[in-house]
């Protein structure tokens, strides 16, 4: 059988349950409400206050039902221009020598944390399809010849590969703690690629160090905030962070483990035959991937077969004739663009490959 990449977008992770980045904040100061929890006052006070100044938004009293909140990419995305531009908002300004200085920098991580706080909350209880997959691709012996692909933060293609006891999970990267299966293999395990381009919940970095920890499996970035033994390098005590790229136009790729993980993408894609796009929109912001698709798309002397999966209960005909449009104009009329759901994917696999 042909090498075949499963691209996972973030509607794969929509399926099991997890909110999409438009509906985070709502959801987040929804339950923040509900529970009264101000327990970190810093952190809601100044995302309260970001919100007022930038958006007239008072996420504390206003009624949250009526609100048409920013996107994630909106709210993140100003934070990231202004820091690439070297510029300031009113009362929000990036390093100087003033004590409470590099606000922008100090609500990013607010915001990319609010995300994990929402996504580790959502995902905690879901319906297995990730692990249906996994399960059935094992059962007809060609899990060894799928490389997974995917954008989003969760975990749930982590816990779904790491359940299936005769597999080595490869993130293409060395962490601290787990080394690629390819430099350590183990007898009677396959290797199985699994690369997260955008980052995930369960990786920490100290920029000090230059090193990578693997929190195995679980969505640990939120230890960065509740566990101050998980915040702090053990070699050096500098204060880790997360590698996490959000949605936005004005991606930051500097980091050296994603660029890693970016150039194993290209090379795995070189000897893949089939790619197989879940819940993905192939939305305007995603130029890097885009770049990276045409690459690989061109630079082959055999045409690559590309199918989509992105149909979900609701959806409206005019959104799905809108993608169907912008992956045929882009990736060429011979895409298949199927009807069919994650679910259905997930659970009769062997139907699409």
């Amino acid at each position: 059988m042909m090498k075949t990449a499963i691209f996972l977008g973030g509607g794969a992770s929509a399926a099991e349950g997890a909110p999409v980045q438009s509906a985070l904040f709502k959801k987040y100061f929804k339950a923040l409400r509900a529970e009264n929890n101000y327990s970190d006052y810093k952190r809601v006070s100044e995302l309260s206050a970001y919100f007022k100044q930038m958006f007239f938004i008072d996420v504390l009293n206003d009624d949250l039902d009526e609100i048409n909140f920013p996107t994630f990419e909106e709210a993140i995305g100003l934070l990231d221009l202004a820091v690439r531009k070297r510029q300031s908002f009113r009362d929000f300004d990036l390093e100087n020598l003033a004590k409470s200085s590099n606000r922008i920098g100090f609500i990013r991580q607010y915001l990319v944390l609010l995300m994990a706080e929402v996504l580790e909350d959502k995902t905690a209880a879901v319906k297995g399809l990730h692990r249906s997959l996994v399960e059935r691709l094992n059962k007809f012996g060609v899990l060894k010849d799928m490389i997974f692909i995917s954008t989003n933060y969760d975990v749930l293609i982590d816990r779904a590969l790491a359940s299936c006891e005769d597999t080595f999970l490869d993130y293409g990267i060395d962490f601290s703690n787990y080394r690629s299966p390819m430099c350590s293999p183990e007898e009677r395990k396959q290797a199985v690629s699994l690369y997260k381009i955008h980052g995930s919940l369960n990786w920490s970095y100290c920029p000090t160090c230059n090193l990578l920890k693997l929190i195995k499996y679980q969505q640990g970035l939120l230890k960065l905030l509740t566990d101050p033994s998980q915040a702090v390098c053990a070699i050096c005590q500098s204060v880790k962070t997360p590698v996490i790229v959000p949605p936005t136009f004005f991606k930051d790729m500097s980091n050296s483990f994603l660029n890693i993980v970016w150039h194993k993408t290209e090379a795995s894609l070189k000897d893949v035959g089939h790619l197989v796009f879940c819940g993905y929109s192939l939305p305007d912001a995603d130029m890097h991937i885009k770049y990276l698709l045409k690459r690989i798309q061109t630079n082959r002397t055999d045409r690559l077969k590309i199918t989509v999966i992105n149909n979900y209960q609701g959806k409206k005909m005019e959104k799905a004739e809108e993608e169907k449009n912008r992956y045929m104009r882009f990736l060429g009329t011979k895409t298949r663009f199927t009807d069919d759901t994650f679910e259905d994917f997930c659970q009769r696999p062997e139907n699409f490959l």
